[in-house]
Parts: structure tokens; C-alpha cells; sequence
């Protein structure tokens, strides 16, 4: 195709600079083309290959306008100003391939309407031969009108706008971003600006109908510059290779010079050029991410101005770096290579992370199992004050007046005595339901099953039981298992309106499986009660994990899981 744009310029009747126009036309087409399939080989992820290749195709397209066939001419004249829409595209996507922002999806996407729609339109009103003598007929034309000269005009200023809109994006994201990345930026800025500069001038000099030598010298500065843009890119992508091997090489060599806690993200903070980077450690027995000292941190969605890039190592997930930054988006490739090349140090400090978070909350469930046990006792003293306690010190008082009874009113002393029996035996239930709040005898003497079954009868709410285990369980995971069943049905008859609750206790691959589902009303909240958070700490004792689901309007469901060898 360059071989036949070359001789199409060269033989081209109304070619002016027919071997300066031709050979730069085939410059411009062969460079893009074969340092696009080198870059689309080396950078097979990206899109950059592919439009550079586009580019230079679109290139010599727009060589063949210089065609004496009328067909050819035709078809080049239609596509002749695309090479400026895939130029666009090219350099807003640079360098990962991708266009990030809304700004530069719309930014292209107007460019391919007025490199086509708008062309299309203004080359079936125009007719070829009343502006080029030389020129061939325009076998299209539907009719020369007045159309024509709108459409050219709306098409000219729309060109001439957005051709400064894209120099300026290009110029903030080469100034803002990192030294690095700017220095990648460098020659594409410098010569891709200049390029849309002088097509720019080029419009408005047409625009304003000035001098035809004017118009030509700024001409083959314009494809000169065009044919310079390809080699622009080769510097920028090599420059970026050396750039991402420079950071990761830094990173190496601090990794290597060891640290203590924090060291690892102060590293991938200067390998990438961000002192506000954060380092997510995935922890999956949490199903969240903690930072080094444990705590947790907000990774998807990432906070504003930032961006998280998860980080795998041997297909497994283990951290995420959130980097903040207007290019972020383009150096996902340099954060996930710097991730990779982190992975085992990465690895490790998950570890320390996780067992932090684990030291963290011991130290907090601690402190509420002892604030749990003062309130515990506080609550059976009063209730046995309140109590049995009353109940036998009025026994005691029964029994002394039976004494003093006995001997001159014997039937006086033994409706006494019936009165004591009666106190004696409600004295009697009420220890029996306080030792059940601390430790039902059922649970013992019979297990799990019979102490559900009790619990289920003694609901308000009518409970159907799914599942037990067949085998009894440790008496501490049965003790566990019992208060999980018991707060839930609690709950569920004090706050759920739930018309029937299920419960299931499954053993499974050595762990026990509980869930308590009620079809009420939802909402619970695990942090607004002392109950749940009581059940969560005594679960967490045994290693095991308690989860609350409660949408508004769509019930409970309280799961839990329980190590059980």
C-alpha cells in the first residue's frame, strides 16, 4: 500500500510537492506501521500497536487524494482527515491503550464524528474541480451548495477547538505527573503538540483564506512533524521501559537492605513515586483488607483521587496498592510489576498484619469478656437478691413462727408449713432458671439436641429445628452453639415480628455450622447490642467466625461457624 500511495503522489496531477508530499507520506505511513506491529508484539495488552498501525494506514489512505482516479479520489477524500481522529485517539489513550476519562472518550469520540460524519457530508455538496482545476471529478456530488461552506465552517472551528482541548490535556498530564512520568511524556508532548499546533494554524490560515504559500510551507511542516510522531512514541515507550525497570531495580535493592514494620510500603512509595501510598494487606479470614498495624482499610471503591490496584502472587490474592495520582490509571502495569516483584515480602507482612488485626481484637473482646463477667455477676446478685434470696429469708421467718406454733396451734403451723413448702419449691425454680442462663443441665445430661428442642418449646415465636449433629460435640462448641441459638431466638421474639424461625446446626468437614433464619422484619444491628457482641467474643474464643445478615424488610439470618475436630 505505501509502495502504491508513493506512485500515486508521484504521478498525481494536482500534487504540488509530488517527491517532498510522497516521501513524506510514505515516512509517515511505514513508520507508524512498523513501530506499531514492533510496539503491538512487545505490548500485546495494550492498544497502542494496533493505532499506531491505524495511523499510519489511515496515512497513506490520505496520500491517495493526490489520485487522477476519480474513484480512488473519492474514497481517500472521504477518509483523508481520519488520520487526525486515530491521532487523537493515539495519544490520548498513550501509554496504557486505554482512554481513562470521560474527557478523553469525548474528546475522541467527537474527533471520529467530524473525521467522518461531518467529511462525508461536506464532500457530497462540494464539488472537487471548482477549487482544483487538476483535480478529478467527484463522483459523489450530489449537488454544489451552500451546504458545503456551513458544514466546512462548523467542521473547521469544531477542529480547531478540539485540537486545543487535546494539547492542553496533553500538557497538564505531562506536568502533573510524576518525574518519571513525565519524562516519558516528553517527546510525545513535544512533538505531538507541535504536530496539532501547526494543523491548527494550518485551519485557521484556510479558514481565513490567506496566502496559498503560506498555506503549503505549513503544510509539509505539518506531514514533517507527522512523520516525526511515530519515532516521538518509540522514545516514550522505551523511555517508560527504563523508567519501570529504574523503579523496580530501587525497589529491589531497599527490599533488599531489609527494614522493620512499614519498611515495604515506603519502598513501593519511592519506586512509584507516591508518598501517600497506602498498602492493603488482604486478610481471608476476615474477608477484608488491614493495613500494618492491622487496621482496617477502604480498597474497593477506592477513596476520591485514588486508585487500587490488587496485587497477586501465585494466583492468590494478597494485598492492594492504593495510589493516588491524575495519571494513576496509566501506570497500573508499572504497580502490578511492582506488586509482583514485592510478592513474597508481601506475603509475609500479611501474615504480621493478620496476626496484628487477631492481637487487636483479643485485646478488645478481652476487655468486653471482662466487662460481660462483672455485669454477669452483678445481674445474678441482684437476681438472686431480688429472689430466691427474699423467698428463703421468708421461709426462714415462716419456719420460727411454725416453732412457735407448734405446741399451742398445731393446725396454724401447718398451714405454715404447706406456705413454706410452696416458697421452698418457687425458691427451688428460680435457682433452677438462673443455673439455666449459666449453664443448662439439659445441655448435660442429654445434649444438644434435647437442649435445642427445650429452647424451641419454650419460644414465643414457633421455631422449627432442621438439623442437630447425631454425635455429641465438646462441652464448650455445645455451649457456644446453645448461646448462639438462644440469643438469636431471643432477638427474634423481642425485636423481629418474625412469624416462624428455623434453625440448623450442621457438622461439616470439621467445623460445626449454625444458622438462625426468621422471616421478621430485619435491621438488626450486631453493633447496636451487647447480646450479639457477647456471642461474637465467645465464638471468637474458639477460633470461629459469627455473621449477621439483616436487610430491611427481608428478615434475620445469625450463621455461625465453629472450629469442631
Amino acid at each position: 500500500m505505501g509502495i502504491a500511495a508513493f506512485v500515486v503522489m508521484l504521478n498525481g496531477e494536482h500534487n504540488v510537492h509530488r517527491g517532498a508530499y510522497a516521501g513524506l507520506f510514505l515516512a509517515t505511513g511505514w513508520g507508524f506501521v512498523g513501530i506499531g506491529l514492533w510496539v503491538w508484539k512487545q505490548r500485546s495488552a495494550g492498544n497502542i500497536g494496533p493505532l499506531m498501525v491505524a495511523v499510519g494506514f489511515s496515512g497513506l489512505l490520505k496520500g491517495l487524494v493526490f489520485s487522477n482516479d476519480s474513484v480512488v479520489f473519492a474514497i481517500a477524500s472521504v477518509g483523508e482527515v481520519l488520520i487526525y481522529a486515530v491521532l487523537i485517539h493515539l495519544l490520548l489513550s498513550f501509554p496504557s491503550g486505554r482512554l481513562e476519562t470521560r474527557l478523553d472518550r469525548l474528546l475522541v469520540t467527537i474527533a471520529y464524528v467530524n473525521t467522518t460524519v461531518v467529511q462525508l457530508g461536506v464532500f457530497l455538496f462540494t464539488d472537487s474541480k471548482a477549487g482544483c482545476a487538476r483535480c478529478p471529478g467527484n463522483p459523489l456530488l450530489i449537488e454544489h451548495s451552500e451546504a458545503a461552506k456551513v458544514l466546512e465552517a462548523a467542521q473547521l472551528d469544531t477542529s480547531i477547538a478540539l485540537l486545543g482541548a487535546v494539547v492542553a490535556v496533553l500538557y497538564r498530564r505531562w506536568h502533573s505527573g510524576t518525574p518519571g512520568r513525565a519524562r516519558v511524556f516528553a517527546p510525545i508532548v513535544a512533538v505531538g503538540g507541535l504536530t496539532f499546533l501547526l494543523l491548527m494554524a494550518a485551519l485557521i490560515v484556510e479558514q481565513a483564506g490567506l496566502s496559498s504559500d503560506i498555506s503549503d510551507a505549513q503544510t509539509l511542516a505539518l506531514f514533517t512533524s507527522i512523520a516525526c510522531l511515530p519515532f516521538a512514541f518509540l522514545v516514550g515507550l522505551l523511555r517508560s521501559r527504563f523508567s519501570e525497570a529504574d523503579a523496580i531495580s530501587e525497589l529491589l535493592a531497599q527490599l533488599g537492605e531489609g527494614g522493620g514494620r512499614g519498611a515495604l510500603r515506603d519502598a513501593l512509595a519511592d519506586a512509584l513515586g507516591d508518598p501517600t501510598l497506602e498498602l492493603a494487606y488482604w486478610v481471608p479470614g476476615q474477608d477484608a483488607y488491614l493495613d500494618a498495624d492491622g487496621q482496617p482499610v477502604r480498597v474497593d471503591p477506592a477513596p476520591a483521587g485514588k486508585v487500587s490496584t490488587i496485587i497477586e502472587h501465585e494466583g492468590e490474592r494478597i494485598a492492594a496498592i492504593v495510589k493516588s495520582g491524575p495519571d494513576l490509571a496509566e501506570e497500573r502495569e508499572l504497580v502490578q510489576t511492582a506488586g509482583a516483584a514485592a510478592g513474597l515480602t508481601l506475603r509475609n507482612e500479611r501474615l504480621d498484619a493478620e496476626l496484628r488485626a487477631k492481637v487487636v481484637e483479643l485485646q478488645a473482646s478481652r476487655s468486653r469478656i471482662v466487662q460481660a463477667g462483672y455485669e454477669q455477676r452483678r445481674r445474678l446478685e441482684r437476681d438472686l437478691h431480688d429472689g430466691a434470696q427474699q423467698r428463703l429469708m421468708a421461709l426462714g421467718i415462716d419456719l420460727r413462727m411454725v416453732r412457735e406454733r407448734i405446741e399451742h396451734d398445731p393446725q396454724g403451723a401447718a398451714e405454715l408449713l404447706d406456705e413454706s413448702l410452696h416458697e421452698l419449691n418457687e425458691a427451688t425454680a428460680e435457682l433452677r432458671e438462673l443455673a439455666r442462663g449459666i449453664h443448662p443441665a439439659v445441655l448435660t445430661n442429654r445434649g444438644l439436641h434435647a437442649a435445642l428442642k427445650g429452647l424451641a418449646s419454650r419460644s414465643p415465636v414457633p421455631v422449627e429445628l432442621l438439623q442437630t449433629p447425631a454425635d455429641r460435640l465438646p462441652p464448650s462448641v455445645e455451649s457456644a452453639v446453645y448461646f448462639v441459638v438462644a440469643e438469636a431466638l431471643t432477638n427474634a421474639a423481642r425485636y423481629s415480628r418474625a412469624q416462624t424461625v428455623t434453625v440448623g446446626v450442621v457438622r461439616d468437614n470439621g467445623h460445626i455450622d449454625i444458622e438462625v433464619r426468621d422471616d421478621g422484619v430485619g435491621g438488626a444491628d450486631a453493633d447496636q447490642g451487647s447480646g450479639l457482641r457477647g456471642l461474637a467474643d465467645r465464638v471468637a474464643a474458639l477460633d470461629g467466625r459469627l455473621e449477621l445478615t439483616s436487610p430491611q424488610g427481608l428478615g434475620t439470618i445469625l450463621r455461625a461457624t465453629i472450629p469442631c475436630a
